[in-house]
């Protein structure tokens, strides 16, 4: 019989994975699974899960938010062999989730866990650690990982939203740019950033406008936007203008499709997949390509 592991975060947004436990389990157990199920009890608990016994499933799904899928990609990029995941959005924002069309219902997403229908996708690398689908710096990136849990379960989005008002201003603007040099597959940039992200995705933060339209998730290339301190209220408005059209190849944004990304940079606080990523004044980020065996929705004919 094969094997399932179930691992899930009890507490990611509502917690509304354990009204409806048991019926997961009976989908999984359905679709001929013998599942083992576990609950994280800390930050870090799914990847020490995931590496100490992932190996021996056929199949990891996990419940939870970015977090608990950050914490799966780690623990699966390090397993021998590939092992097919899947994933049920339970979090507050579920980027990943909102990209690649995976329900919100908790239900039909557990039945396109452990589907068929397996794609393979790219992960990002970030030094010595995974992402699956954005890294950020600047202004507001320290939103995701320094809302409490408990205003994100009463309040969900908008606890971000009012905790992002608390992060803008000059000041803050000015303590969040970094000067950088940033290497990406020859090219060259030096500048002073008030944000940047290098991602694998349609949304970020759940606005499309930090994304490329074109962006394809298994070609093996991260897409970078950063964006350049804005030196008055004109330039901020010209930024706003070109980042809602989406208009990313102008002198007010800088945009490449790099497959490895090197930044020279003075101290820099970075966001991992929402979560705190560390303070690093040289990182190296790049691309593995097709990485990631994932089961996900049929594509709309």
């Amino acid at each position: 019989m094969k094997r399932l592991l179930f691992v899930f975060n009890p507490h990611a947004g509502s917690g509304k994975i354990n009204e409806h436990l048991s019926e997961v389990l009976n989908i999984f157990t359905k679709a001929g699974y013998q599942v083992e199920v576990y609950p994280t009890q800390a930050a870090g608990d799914g990847t020490r899960k995931i590496l100490e016994d992932g190996q021996s499933f056929d199949r990891i799904v996990i419940a939870g938010g970015d977090g608990m899928l950050n914490e799966m990609v780690n623990g699966v990029m390090h397993l021998e062999k590939p092992v097919t995941v899947g994933y049920i959005a339970t979090g507050t924002v579920n980027d990943f989730a909102r990209t690649h069309n995976i329900p919100k219902n908790v239900l039909e997403a557990a039945e396109i866990a452990v589907s068929d229908n397996v794609k393979e996708l790219d992960v990002g690398r970030f030094g010595d650690r995974y992402f699956a689908y954005t890294v950020a710096f600047g202004i507001g990136s320290n939103v995701p990982y320094d809302t409490k849990q408990t205003a994100k379960k009463r309040w969900k989005f908008l606890a971000y939203f009012v905790n992002f008002l608390k992060n803008i201003g000059p000041n803050k603007l000015k303590a969040a740019c970094r000067k950088m040099t940033v290497h990406a597959d020859g090219i060259v940039l030096n500048g002073e950033y008030a944000f940047g992200t290098i991602s694998n995705s349609r949304s970020i933060a759940s606005m499309p406008y930090l994304v490329d339209k074109s962006v394809v998730l298994d070609d093996g290339l991260l897409e970078c936007l950063f964006i350049p301190r804005p030196k008055n209220r004109k330039e901020w408005k010209k930024l706003w203008d070109n980042l809602q059209a989406r208009d990313f190849y102008t002198s007010d944004l800088t945009f490449v499709r790099a497959k490895e990304i090197e930044i020279h940079s003075e101290k820099t606080n970075w966001c991992i997949d929402g979560e705190n990523g560390g303070t690093h004044e040289h990182i190296v980020i790049s691309a593995e390509q097709k990485a990631l065996k994932i089961a996900l929705p049929k594509p709309i004919a």
